[in-house]
Parts: structure tokens; sequence; C-alpha cells
């Protein structure tokens, strides 16, 4: 549940926004779908050079172009380039490369030709703008120093496991110098060493090789007709680990075995190997090629996984698969027959109620399950191992410093992890004596900390540490004024989660833990704790940013930086708290949304993003207290050109007397004393979207942007649920929060729709069966039946659906046996005869998320009760449409629905009577010519909506 407070200014700001509005709705025209292709999203992250200079980032627009662009920060210089992406900085900052990907018309060329699709890369020197293009390059990488570029082409189709091409610029003496048949390949973390694994797609001449880029010479570490891959430096150390099969490179054996080299940057490195033979692994365990070996800081000690020996059973064999020939004027079927051995196996699933993981689960986990490892640790000077994990099905991690290593076992409690409430036992194994104990029992929340000295857990109430060390297990939380249990959490469960860890300090000196609103540093050996911000007295949340993900822990003797969000007044910002002071000062703090704090590797130059409903995102750049910051981007400058909407919260209260928010969007072309037609958009908690901009698309089905043009309100109610009422909630929620709006004169009460997807299609089929607060409803992918459901399959994941029932979304808590009034009293099927509401529903024929019989099931009820539904039915398409075609049919199809209902446009064919099969083709003509003549290519698939 969200408890929020008043917002004192929350009337001013209404009126001066709408006054804006009534100027914007009479002088400027509306956006039509013709006008969508200009817009321009930011996408993926803002990259700074390490000296805070140069920012790059990527813009794409809806007309399915995209571009990366690079700007000075200090000055105006900015180098456009037409489909960029994934920029890379050298550690110098002197120079850009990038990926340089294909547009989608080139792919379809390329796919039609039978081409493959191939990308290049392009190279800046930021300096002097010079800019340089090379063809067909699959993956870049900068060495540490910056000097020098590696680019990785694309393997030939034939020999198998063949190699490409590896070319390395010297950026700085302007040469370059290629290596053949390179699987792949890793820079040193330090330095410019450079390892490159050389599969020639034979048994021959296969090996790994390490080139010192800077002396420029090349050292051979092993060469065989094994195949050879994992290639691992050592964290600021010139130590390589790497894999080589044990068998030739063109056996299916998948055994490996390990090599590893200390000192590279000298003349005389040390070699080790761990083989099969050379250790005690065990008759039924061989080193596996799907963990990388990884080592430890201090270079003494390698992990990596082992996997259940197959033996010869995967080799080649020249005679597997194969029958025996037939001596001349036998039947082989008789010979067969002879042997009692059947032709064929039988197509056969055994589904048992006994499985933890269901028949469909372990399916869609097979690939994964075939690639799980046990955890364990090489010792190369002595060469013993020592597991760490016990078992392929558990999770296991060593920890920091590396005396230690942990395993989560969750197999001695099978019924919670088969319905949704799950625990662990964990389990500790000494790398030095190899010693294995129990330390904690049935937990679901438990966290190594930072430094490797604790294990912090979470009892429901109350944090407690373990100390590894002592074995020492105290309550680090009991004794100070804080509720760090989320009370307020809706979902059914027997253990209330906690707000959340936000981090640990250097050397384990304290743990950052999270309240409703602030920031706690808590000593770990339960001496005491202190709340660093002050967020409670104004209900603004305050959450730690790592602005040094690299880094493990935060430095106690740094500014720790915080984000900040009023729960109530939705305001974004940043926080500081320096060292040593006892109050953390606001940076920033602004009606806006204002997100993705980075800061450059080397420099105090910061970088965030700022947009709300009526403003495009932009990044501004400011230093280390973020004042006066620049703003150095300005996307959709158009925008002013056109009548726009704005967006306002309000509160409002349920009919179960809770307090809760919803966001208004104003039609573009609002209109003061006239009510609009509006459209509610469900789902769960969206109020955080009042400031989310939000580009026109007619891909995105559910544009908001895109109905505000068309004359409507939209309307995103917060819903807070409870147990075994989730449609019951729902309504309790809807209804006041379109009261209000109607009651303000907004809104014209006659002419409400109603429009939601997966769990808020749930609600835009509930509704219309329990009241009738809107004049028609679009339902995506939507969960009708609530006795049907919950015995079916997440086909996706393979999951049974009955932990997200009882203690997932559904909230449900109990099966439907224990409770089936409750089950009814939310289903939407179990009163379609008494559903007044035409309802829109739509399913993707292939949807592994809710199958699409909860749709043909409720619209055989509809058909036989005579109710006015419309099932849309995409073939081939999944949870949400990802063809182009179906996305913006789609589209249309909604708009064209409201249309009629909520305006009284006349009804289309397939709206008032249907589209009998011999004239399916035409109808789609007909809307694919409508969009073909209203706009161009609408871009991007968006992501989904919740």
């Amino acid at each position: 549940m969200k408890r929020k407070s008043e917002c004192a200014l929350w009337t001013v700001l209404t009126l001066s926004i709408a006054t804006f509005a009534v100027g914007q709705s009479q002088n400027k025209p509306k956006l039509t779908p013709q006008d969508y292709g200009r817009w321009e999203s930011l996408r993926g992250t803002p990259t700074l050079s390490s000296d805070g200079r140069w920012l790059a980032y990527q813009v794409h627009r809806v007309d399915e172009q995209r571009e990366l662009r690079v700007r000075a920060v200090g000055a105006d210089t900015e180098h456009l380039f037409p489909w960029g992406e994934d920029p890379n900085f050298s550690d110098d900052s002197l120079w850009l490369a990038w990926s340089v990907g294909l547009s989608d018309e080139e792919k379809k060329r390329l796919e039609k030709e039978k081409k493959p699709l191939r990308e290049s890369a392009g190279l800046l020197r930021l300096v002097n703008g010079e800019t340089r293009e090379f063809e067909e390059v699959a993956s870049l990488s900068f060495d540490s120093t910056g000097g020098f570029l590696a680019l990785l082409g694309y393997p030939p189709k034939e020999p198998e496991d063949a190699g490409s091409t590896l070319r390395l610029l010297d950026l700085r003496k302007e040469s370059e110098t290629s290596f053949g048949n390179v699987a792949s390949y890793a820079w040193s973390e330090e330095g410019s060493l450079l390892a490159v694994a050389v599969s020639t797609g034979t048994d021959s001449a296969n090996g790994v090789q390490v080139f010192d880029a800077q002396r420029g010479r090349l050292h051979s570490l092993d060469a065989s007709g094994c195949s050879y891959g994992g290639l691992s430096w050592r964290k600021k150390g010139p130590d390589l680990a790497f894999l080589r099969s044990v068998e030739k490179a063109s056996s299916k054996r998948p055994a490996q075995r390990i090599l590893a080299f200390r000192a590279l940057d000298g003349d005389d490195p040390v070699r080790f190997e761990l083989e099969e033979s050379s250790a005690d692994l065990g008759a039924d365990l061989e080193i596996s090629r799907h963990r990388v070996p990884e080592w430890s800081d201090d270079g003494l000690l390698l992990s990596f996984g082992l996997r259940p020996a197959d033996g010869d059973a995967g080799a080649e064999d020249e005679s597997a698969g194969k029958e025996d020939a037939p001596e001349d004027g036998e039947d082989a079927s008789a010979r067969n027959a002879e042997k009692d051995e059947p032709d064929e196996l039988p197509d056969l699933q055994i589904w048992h109620t006994a499985d933890v993981r269901i028949f469909p689960q372990q399916k869609t986990a097979e690939k994964r399950d075939k690639e799980r490892t046990i955890l364990a640790v090489w010792k190369p000077t002595s060469n013993e191992v020592v597991k760490i994990g016990s078992s392929f099905w558990e999770q296991a991690r060593m920890l920091q410093g590396w005396r230690h290593g942990l395993e989560w076992v969750e197999a001695p409690y099978p019924w919670g992890a088969m319905f949704g409430r799950s625990y662990r036992d964990v389990w500790s194994v000494d790398v030095v004596t190899g010693s294995r104990e129990k330390v904690l029992e049935k937990v679901r929340y438990s966290w190594p900390s930072a430094g490797g000295d604790y294990l912090l857990s979470f009892d429901g109430r109350d944090y407690w540490t373990f100390h590894l060390a002592s074995r020492k297990r105290v309550n680090i939380s009991g004794g100070l004024a804080a509720t760090f249990v989320d009370k307020e959490y809706d979902t059914p469960t027997d253990l209330l989660p906690p707000h959340g860890v936000g981090g640990w300090l250097k050397d384990d000196q304290a743990v950052l833990l999270y309240d409703k609103f602030d920031v706690w540093r808590v000593a770990p050996d339960g001496s005491g704790g202190t709340r660093l911000t002050r967020g409670a007295e104004d209900e603004t949340v305050h959450r730690v940013v790592d602005l040094d993900p690299d880094e493990e822990a935060f430095d106690p003797v740094q500014p720790i930086y915080f984000s900040t969000h009023g729960e109530w007044s939705e305001k974004r910002g940043y926080a500081r708290l320096e060292p040593g002071a006892s109050e953390v000062r606001s940076l920033i703090s602004s009606d806006q949304r204002i997100s993705g704090l980075h800061k450059a590797e080397d420099s105090d130059v910061l970088v965030y993003r700022a947009e709300a409903r009526h403003d495009s995102p932009d990044y501004f750049i400011a230093g280390p207290d973020l004042s006066s910051p620049r703003q150095v981007t300005a996307t959709n400058p158009f925008q002013d050109e056109y009548a726009w909407t704005r967006s306002e919260l309000f509160e409002f209260q349920s009919e179960a007397g809770r307090r809760l928010q919803a966001v208004l969007l104003y039609p573009a072309d609002y209109e003061p004393g006239r009510r609009h037609p509006m459209i509610v958009y469900t789902y769960e908690i969206l109020s955080p979207q009042v400031h989310s901009y939000e580009v026109p698309s007619e891909r995105d089905y559910y544009n908001f942007t895109a109905w505000t043009q068309e004359g409507y309100f939209v309307l995103l109610p917060d819903i807070v649920y409870r147990a075994r009422e989730p449609g019951v909630s729902a309504v309790e929620a809807v209804r006041p929060a379109v009261r209000s709006v109607v009651e303000k004169g907004l809104a014209d009460a006659e002419r409400v729709g109603l429009v939601g997807h997966s769990w808020g299609g749930y609600q835009a089929t509930y509704l219309p069966t329990r009241t009738e607060i809107v004049a028609a409803s679009v339902a995506g992918a939507p969960l009708t039946d609530f006795v049907s459901f919950m015995g079916q399959i997440h086909w996706r994941s393979g999951n049974a659906e009955l932990d997200h029932w009882e203690t997932g979304q559904a909230r449900m808590e109990v099966p439907y046996w224990e409770d089936p009034e409750a089950h009814h009293r939310n289903s939407p099927i179990h009163k379609v005869h008494e559903m007044n509401t035409p309802l829109l529903m739509t399913f993707g024929s292939d949807d592994g998320v809710v199958d699409w019989d909860q749709g043909t099931e409720f619209y055989n009820f509809a058909r036989r009760a005579g109710k006015q539904m419309v099932l849309l039915v995409y073939e081939g398409e999944g949870h949400g449409l990802r063809k182009k075609a179906n996305q913006i049919d789609y589209h249309r199809r909604i708009l064209e629905w409201f249309g009629h209902y909520l305006k009284g446009e006349p009804a289309p064919r397939w709206i008032s009577e249907g589209i009998a099969l011999g004239d399916l083709e035409e109808e789609k003509k007909r809307v694919g010519e409508k969009v073909k003549q209203a706009s161009p290519p609408s871009g991007e698939s968006p992501p989904p909506k919740p």
C-alpha cells in the first residue's frame, strides 16, 4: 500500500498548467500519424569518456532511423553516426569506437538474398574528428592504455568452429597486425597483453597465444589439436587461465583441463595444469567448459566448474545411430524382431505429482541444466581441489578474499520451491581445510558481505549477521528505531520481505540498510546503527546510488550519493552525504523524472537524465554537487509546433478507505468547460509514470500520447490489492478514480473506456462483468477463468502457475478448493452473463504466458450469453505483439473501437457484425491501407507497458 502526504502546492500548479494548455490547444495543431516518424527517443545508457570531456548517446526515431551522437561536453561540437550503437571510449579519452548496425531495410534485403547479417565498426579520433570505418566486425575492444584496438571479424561458414581474423590497430603508430583463426580474445586488465584462442576448425594448429602489444612480442602458451576457450586474466595481474579440451577438437566429449600461467609480462612465465588424472575429482566428475575459470585477487587460487563425467558416451562413434548392414537377402525388420528391439521409441512425457520442477519446466531449462556445474577451487601450487558446491541444482559462489565459499541449498524444502514459498539452508566451505558447515537454516533472504567476513540474513522482522570466522550470529537491527520490513507489501506471503540492502562499506565496516524512507549505516557486529538520511520527515524515499560499479564496496572517505523520490509529490532528484557530515544535502529535486546518474571514471563529471510528460528527455552534465547543470542534448525540439498533453497527479480514496493516487493525462485539444471522452489504463501502481515522456508511435498499441492526440483523457489509477480479492480491489480503486475525474467536470461519464494487458487485461475483463462505469473495454491477453487458470502452465518458462497464483500477482493465497467463493467472486467468466459492456479481447495464438484458451473460453461463454464481444487472434504471436503489421493493426482497431463507442463514430463491419473468412483479406487490407496512407513506418517496437 502507498501512503502519501498532501501536496500543498497542487492547486496552484494545476491552474498554471491548465492555463498553458488552453493557449496551446487554441493555437497549435494536433499530431497526425504522418508526424510520428520525427519523434526521437534516448536509448541505452549514456557513456562518458574517462576524463569527462565527451558524451556518447544513442537516439532512435519512430521512423526506424537511429544514430549515435558524440558531443563535446564543454563545447558545441557534436558528431552524428547513422546506425551507431554500443559506444566505447578508450581509457586515455582520445578515441571512440562503436558498432555500426544495419537498417531494417538492409536486414530484409540481406535475408531475402540469403546473405549473412554482418555489422561493421567505426573509429573516431576525438581530438580532430577523423573517422574510419571497418567492415564485418563482430566485436571490438580497447586495451587498458587506450593505445590499441582489437577488431574481431566473422568466422567463415566452413570449416565449422573455425575462428576469424583479428585485426589489432596500434592507434599511436597507425599500424595494424592481424591474427588468423581467432575464436576468442581477451585483454589483460592492466597493460597491453592480448590473449587469443586459435581455432582452425580442424584437429591441428589450435592453441592459445599471448601478444605483448607494447613490445610486439608473440608467445605461444599451448598448441595442440584440442579446442580452447574460457580465456581469463587475473584482475590487476599478468596471469592467464584457460580451458583446453581433453579430446581432440572434433570430439564431442566435453571434458576439459585447465592451464594457468603466471607472470606473462616477463620472460619466464610459470605454467600449471589441472586435468582429471592430476587431482581427485572423483570418477563421476570432470572439468566443464560451461564455467570460465576465475582467479582470486592474489593469484593463488582458481575457481572452475565440475560436471558429470561422460566417459566415452559423447565421443565420436561412426556406428552411432546406424544399424548393422543386413546381409544379402536378409530382412532388416526381421532382424530387429529377432533382437526384440523396437524400431523407434515412443513420443512420451511422464509427469509426476512429486516433481519439484514439472516436466515443461525441465524441457524449457534443458539447455541451461546441461550447463550447470558444481563450483570448485583449484590451488595450482599444491594441485589441490576443494569442492564448494554439493549439487548441480544449487547456487554457490566464492566470497571476497576467497577464504570461504557459500552454497544455498533448496533441496530440503521442496514444497516451498513448488508453491512460491522458497527457503534455503546456507553452507559455508573453508577453502583452506575443505571443511563444510551449515551456517544458516531455512532462510529466504540472505546475502554475503562485500568483504567476505559476514553473511547477512533477514527473518521477516530483523537483520542478522553471521561472522564466518568466529561463527557468531547477532541481531544487528533489533535495537534500532526503524522498521526494515516492508509492511505495505500487498502480495500474500508467509514471510514479509525487507525494504532492501544498499551495500557495504569497505572492509565490512558497516552495511547500508533501507527502511521505508531512509538509509541506515549499521555495524555488522550488532553494536548499533545511525540513520544517514532524513526522508521520513517529508516522506521522501532515499536509496543509495552506486557511481563506481567496479568496486565491491563504498569507500567511507568518499561521499555517498542517494536518489530521492517524494512518495506523494513524485518529485525526483539526488542528494549527497559528505564523509563525516551529520546531514545529507539535497543536490537537485524537481517535478520531473530525474534518473540515470553516472560519473566519469577519472573526473568529477556527472551526467543524468531529466524528462516530464510535456518535456522530452535530455541529458544534463554537472559537477559533483550537481549545481548549474548544463543541458547537452535537445531531443524533439519541434514538439512546440504541436498541441501536447500535460499530466496531473491527484489523490482519491478507494472504496475500501485506502488513500491512493492517479495520473491524469489531458487531451492535446483540451478545452476548459468541455467534457472529453476518457480512456482508463489499469495495472498496479502507475502514479510514478506521471513524469514519463512518451513518443507517439503506432507500433506501441497502448500509446498514451497517441490517445491524448485523439482527444481522450487518459487515466492511470493506482490499485492496491487485498489477498484473495484482486478483482474486487480493482473495482474499489478504479470506480472512485473515474468518479473523481467526472466530478471535476473533465470527463464525460457516458464516454469512458477501459484498457489493460495481461494482469491489466484481467482487470479490463473483470470490471465489465461487475460494474457499468465504462462504455467499452479492451483487454489484451487477459486471465478470465480463476478456476482453470490456477492449474495452467506458464509455457514460456515451463512453470506451473500455482506459485504465481497463490503468492504472486494473482494474490489468491490459497488453492481453489480452500476458498471457492473467492475464486468465483474474482473471476471474470463467472459473471459473463451479466456483462453489458462491449468487450474487445486480443490474444496471440502462441501466447506462452497466458494460454489463449482463456480467451476462447470467455468468447464461447459470451457468445452463448448473447454479449457484444470481439476476439482478435494474431497468429504466431506471443504474449505481446512483435510483428510490425500486427502492432499497427491492433493500435488502429483500438482507436476504431473507442471511436465508435466513446465518440459515436460509425462502426466498421468487424465491430458491428464480424468478418467472414472469405472477407478477411480485404479487411486486413482496409486497415493496412489506412495505415499506409496515414503514416510512414512507425519505428521500432517500444518496450511493452506493464
